[in-house]
């Protein structure tokens, strides 16, 4: 189907197959639908061509009376196979050729004279001048009486006769003056104006001047002239009638296959994977709709303009314009199929272009309204919108009729103004203690004087909500500051008997121990003596650091030159726990300003994670980069045990990794790091997806 679509050679088939379906199915469905009228699938044969020969015979009278009235009754065209008498109203005689041959039909049609009718009032006056009254009311409707229903529909516009001219001299009385109708009538095709007195008078000019045509259709038809040609063609016709519609129907649904083709195809080439616009396709859409259209109405005017007779010669122009008509149109919904499938039905037209223009002017005005009214403040802004919305007030009143709406308007304008900014002010007012408040000035304070009812209430629960979290902060402060003095007291006091525990297990380890499993127990007592002594070390260092005790001797550092210390110091740590470290930093050299022994520390205590919580046979990657004035240094690992916390829980003190807690550490070495580099007037955020941990240290860079 793809092959198909490509194919050029298709598509053109498709389209000269769908030309022949078409004019088979409006031929055979015409033909179809004629035969039906007749009678021929109802009432038979005979029936049908009685039909078909009274509707021939009607037109041949018409036509051969219309030769009478033009002395042509004798020429070359005169039909062999029709004869005519042509008589008065009176029945005489007015043409003959009727011989008395043997017919096949018969009938005497009456023809009465093309004309319309209207009436009109007149007024007459004394002196015999004579006015036309219709043109002064501008009454020009015309109207046929209950007898004249046989004869043609009146114009739309009956020509005007032409009144006898008033006398200059002054205007009659009413009293001398008579009104009453006219009757007229106009030959269409003289355009001779008759005037009567009454429509009986009008009734019996029309029939006076009906003239009524004897027709004959001969019984020997002779060959050569449209009697023969149409009733060749029934017989035909009725012939494959049970066929027609089979025909008809199944030409119809080949075209709507193949309509469809060919709007599936359209835009597909050769050797191209999808749908592409041509140079056609790239005319805007509403553009080309009228170009189309145009090219219809052009079409559609060459059909219905000349009046075609239904001979050969017409039948054929006819169907051919038909036919370019359909390709057009064709055409046009080719191109609409292709516009969809690319998505440009909207995009590329004039009305969308122009539309996109208004809104962009639009926004770009709202926009620079907005920046505006947003650089003017609060009390500035609200007076330029009651202002404007003032103005807009104005020009309202002063549109509508009568005075009963300026009062309103004063009243608008000198007492809800200021009332509305007065409002405004108050809530300035609280805006600006609701900020000051957010920023965490507890010492503000909002004034409630000049408020009422709720902006009041709302000042008063303002400086409750200021009161409650000062008490909140100043709690939270307290207990901080309890549990951390705690925490170094306490470290202190262990750290004195412990040193003395340290020194005493060294001893011991220098000792001549001749049982073994007292030598175990000296070992498992150094062991978890040094790891006590670390774990107070962190203890004291993360008090300190936490309420920022530590002194940070500040010195430029190069990021670039301690991540390479970093890898140096670990690179056997990193080999020995099945790790392999990747480091990635620009080529030039990324300083911050910071505290190195501290920096140091952050490093350390990252690296150590690492080495203590990746899984083994990993790839373990810290890079440095630098973003918008920002140094940024970032590792990332795969963690070997499953991480149920997040990275703001991982961050709290005594929160490890593995929760199990079979590994060493204290939980305190991220809490450390982040300490520290607030410390040092950086960030660190903590990132957990799934089993990559990621930490990001960022530090203002300098130059």
């Amino acid at each position: 189907m793809k092959t198909l679509k490509q194919s050029f050679a298709a598509k053109l088939i498709a389209v000269i197959l769908l030309c022949a379906a078409a004019l088979t199915c409006a031929a055979s469905g015409a033909v179809s639908l004629a035969l039906y009228e007749s009678g021929a699938y109802t009432k038979g044969y005979d029936a049908a061509a009685r039909r078909m020969l009274s509707g021939l015979g009607t037109d041949m009278s018409a036509a051969a009376l219309e030769n009478w009235k033009n002395d042509a009754c004798e020429g070359s065209a005169r039909p062999v196979n029709f004869r005519c008498v042509i008589l008065d109203a009176d029945g005489e005689e007015l043409y003959s050729d009727y011989k008395g041959e043997d017919t096949l039909w018969d009938q005497i049609i009456p023809f009465p004279p093309e004309y319309s009718s209207w009436s009109e009032q007149r007024r007459l006056y004394a002196d015999g001048t004579v006015e036309n009254m219709h043109e002064e009311a501008g009454d020009e409707e015309l109207r046929m009486t209950e007898d004249e229903e046989f004869m043609p529909a009146p114009t739309d516009d009956p020509p005007v006769v032409t009144p006898t001219p008033r006398p200059t001299e002054a205007p009659k009385s009413a009293a001398e003056a008579a009104v009453r109708t006219v009757y007229l009538t106009q030959d269409y095709r003289t355009g001779e104006i008759r005037e009567f007195d009454t429509p009986e008078e009008r009734n019996a000019w029309v029939k006076e001047n009906t003239r009524r045509v004897h027709g004959y259709i001969l019984r020997d038809i002779v060959e050569g002239d449209q009697v023969w040609e149409e009733l060749h063609f029934f017989e035909k016709a009725y012939g494959l009638r049970a066929v027609l519609p089979a025909i008809a129907a199944v030409s119809l649904l080949l075209g709507i296959l193949l309509f469809l083709f060919l709007l599936a195809a359209a835009g597909w080439h050769k050797g191209e994977e999808g749908p592409r616009e041509s140079f056609v396709d790239r005319i805007p859409f509403d553009l080309f709709t009228l170009l189309i259209a145009g090219a219809e109405a052009i079409v559609f005017s060459g059909i219905f303009g000349p009046g075609w007779n239904f001979d050969a010669v017409g039948v054929t122009a006819i169907s051919a314009l038909l036919l370019l008509a359909g390709l057009i149109f064709l055409l046009w919904c080719m191109s609409l199929a292709v516009r969809v499938k690319c998505g440009t039905v909207w995009k590329n037209n004039v009305i969308s272009g122009v539309w996109r223009w208004l809104v962009r002017l639009v926004r770009g005005g709202g926009s620079l309204l907005l920046r505006g009214l947003k650089a003017l403040p609060l009390m500035g802004r609200w007076a330029a919108i009651l202002g404007g919305l003032a103005l807009v007030d104005f020009l309202l009143t002063a549109m509508t009729d009568g005075g009963s709406a300026w009062p309103l308007f004063f009243l608008r304008l000198f007492f809800l103004c200021p009332a509305a900014l007065y409002l405004v002010w108050q809530l300035r007012k609280l805006r600006l203690a609701a900020h000051e408040i957010a920023r965490g000035d507890l010492n503000t304070t909002v004034d409630t004087r000049g408020m009422f009812l709720e902006l009041k209430e709302h000042a008063q629960d303002l400086n409750a909500i200021r009161d409650g979290v000062s008490a909140a902060v100043e709690e939270r402060l307290k207990s901080e500051r309890f549990r951390t003095e705690l925490i170094t007291n306490v470290s202190h006091d262990i750290k004195t008997p412990l040193t003395s525990i340290v020194s005493y297990v060294d001893l011991l380890e220098k000792e001549e121990l001749g049982n073994e499993t007292a030598k175990g127990y000296v070992e498992v007592l150094s062991r978890q003596s040094a790891r006590l002594k670390k774990l107070i070390e962190d203890l004291v260092d993360a008090s300190k650091a936490s309420t920022g005790n530590l002194t940070v001797n500040w010195e430029r550092l190069e990021l670039g030159v301690l991540l390479d210390q970093a890898a140096g110091e670990y690179a056997e740590r990193m080999e020995k726990a099945g790790l392999e470290l990747v480091c990635g930093k620009p080529d030039h050299a990324v300083a911050v300003m910071g505290d190195g022994r501290h920096m140091w520390r952050i490093f350390d205590n990252l690296m150590g994670n690492v080495v203590k919580y990746a899984q083994p046979g990993t790839r373990v990657y810290v890079d440095l980069a630098e973003k918008a004035g920002k140094a940024e240094i970032t590792f990332r690992n795969i963690s070997r045990e499953r991480l149920n916390t997040s990275g703001e829980e991982l961050a709290e003190r005594f929160v490890r990794g593995d929760a199990s807690r079979s590994t060493e550490g204290s939980g305190l070495g991220l809490s450390i790091a982040m300490s520290l580099a607030r410390l040092q007037k950086g960030e660190m955020q903590i990132t957990v997806d799934g089993d990559l941990f990621k930490v990001t240290l960022s530090f203002d860079e300098v130059l």
